[in-house]
């Protein structure tokens, strides 16, 4: 061969010669299949790097497309893990896009709740196992946010939001961030200045500052006149029969402390108390002050704010999942990787 000649691209044939073993066993082995063992993928990946062989991305997606299409939903059950003691946010939306993008994939999802196996992490592994399901999505749990005996799951695992701190999951979730800053740009447009940010300790504690980022970004770059300060409180907000009378009165009235205080012209929350409390002052929307809600349900027209769309979410936390199970990869992920669903504005009666 000339120098002037391209350089023949390394094939599988030529890892199978390098290695000792037929050209499916190269196959299975880049694919991670578990039929070949430990010792003879890493040898074989090894000697395809030292080769330079490199997939054929075309070849690459046509045979991902084969074993796609080739599982029926009967023989592809993706288990869905519910954590939660009480009704929980938008989990029902979640369950629906996936259940709906699962069908489409030709998977089928099957709820499971942790109840129905005591509590038990370890017997929920041995019933996934035992019924032959290699993949369990994770709804955003209220109360239980650490599963560390999620490790030894030997199966393709995601989640939704970042409610789960314990293991990082691959996970989808609504991108906070640029919802927020949507919500401050449309509002600005409608004439707002004095815009504030409300949340408390476990909102935070739960996503994180991504909310809060966005919108500390936006008001630093206001004139100082219109920078209005983050009411943020460190009691709970979820006011049940557990809570404490004495944390929710506080967190109510420091609110309106901060409140005769500031004098916002619109309020931006993820919790609808907030809105409830400006109406129990008799406080009129959009005349007196305006408010945006960062988590509207589809069916809330009457207020105004942010669809996280998150039947889109739940399908791609799903995608998350089939993405593993063609690559053959399983268990907790070394680096974790983020989905970010942006949402929609309504605009609905809350706003002008």
């Amino acid at each position: 061969m000339t120098e002037s000649e391209p350089q023949r691209p390394v094939t599988m044939r030529d890892v199978a010669k390098a290695a000792g073993v037929n050209p499916s066993t190269v196959s299975r082995a880049l694919r991670n299949d578990q039929n070949v063992s430990k010792k003879r993928r890493e040898q074989i990946i090894e000697i395809a790097d030292k080769l330079g062989y490199r997939p054929n991305p075309f070849v690459q997606a046509f045979t991902a497309h084969v074993r796609g299409y080739r599982r029926l939903p009967s023989h592809a059950p993706i288990a869905l893990l519910n954590s939660s003691q009480k009704q929980s946010g938008f989990n029902d939306l979640y369950a629906e896009g996936a259940v709906k993008y699962a069908h489409s994939m030709g998977y089928k999802i099957e709820p499971i709740h942790i109840d129905s196996v005591k509590g038990s992490f370890s017997r929920l592994k041995d019933v996934l196992i035992a019924r032959g399901i290699r993949a369990l999505l994770i709804l955003p749990p209220a109360e239980l946010i650490q599963m560390p005996e999620l490790m030894d799951f030997p199966l393709a695992m995601s989640t939704i939001d970042y409610s789960l701190k314990n293991p990082n999951l691959h996970r989808a979730t609504p991108s906070y961030f640029q919802n927020m800053e949507m919500a401050l740009r449309v509002c600005a447009q409608k004439g707002y200045k004095r815009m504030a940010f409300c949340t408390y300790r476990e909102e935070v504690d739960r996503i994180g500052m991504h909310w809060m980022g966005a919108f500390c970004g936006w008001r630093d770059l206001q004139v100082p006149a219109n920078q209005v300060p983050i009411h943020y409180n460190p009691y709970s907000g979820n006011h049940n029969e557990n809570s404490s009378k004495d944390d929710w009165d506080q967190l109510k009235d420091s609110f309106f402390e901060w409140f005769e205080r500031e004098k916002p012209d619109l309020i931006i929350a993820n919790s609808l108390f907030f809105y409830e409390w400006l109406k129990e002052k008799g406080l009129t929307f959009p005349h007196d002050i305006g408010f945006v809600h960062l988590g509207v349900n589809p069916s809330e027209e009457s207020v105004s704010g942010i669809d996280q769309n998150h039947p889109q979410i739940g399908a791609a936390a799903v995608e998350l999942i089939i993405n593993q199970l063609q690559k053959n990869t399983q268990g907790v992920p070394p680096t974790m990787q983020t989905v970010l669903v942006y949402g929609n504005w309504i605009d609905g009666g809350t706003t002008r």
